[in-house]
């Protein structure tokens, strides 16, 4: 099978700083989140006011300043998440990259389906809260 979760690494620092925050007590700082996830804190800044922009954090100024969860972390779903960041996901009939299968249906086409929405159940059922407790 291709890929069957393919998150991008700005959907995983999505769901990683949201998680940090919520183990922080709901803030983070862009460049505390960004040196404890190894990544540019310039490039987790960007992927910080994308989670603004979709209402997952606020973000304040000054010396006290940094982001801070919006909602509760146990109202905020792993889908949700990649979804804000990445769009919606993919659907796929086929793991081929055209139909192959002679007969017009192809012979995987319910085990992609089930699939699909086993992954899909499991994000939205994992919420940023169940995520912190790793940190």
């Amino acid at each position: 099978m291709d890929r069957i979760v393919n998150v991008s690494d700005k959907g995983n620092a999505a769901i990683h700083a949201l998680a940090l925050a919520a183990a922080g007590g709901g803030r983070v700082t862009a460049a505390d989140c960004a040196a404890e996830l190894g990544v540019s804190p310039s490039y987790l800044a960007k992927v910080l006011q994308v989670l603004v922009r979709g209402g997952l954090l606020s973000s304040r100024r000054g010396a006290a300043g940094g982001f801070e969860l919006a909602r509760e972390a146990s109202d905020i779903s792993c889908l949700e998440v990649i979804e804000l960041v990445e769009g919606r996901l993919p659907s796929r009939d086929c793991l081929f990259g055209r139909a192959v299968c002679a007969k017009g249906g192809c012979a995987l086409r319910v085990m992609c389906e089930r699939v699909e929405k086993s992954v899909r159940s499991a994000l939205e059922s994992t919420s940023v809260s169940a995520l912190a407790a790793s940190f």
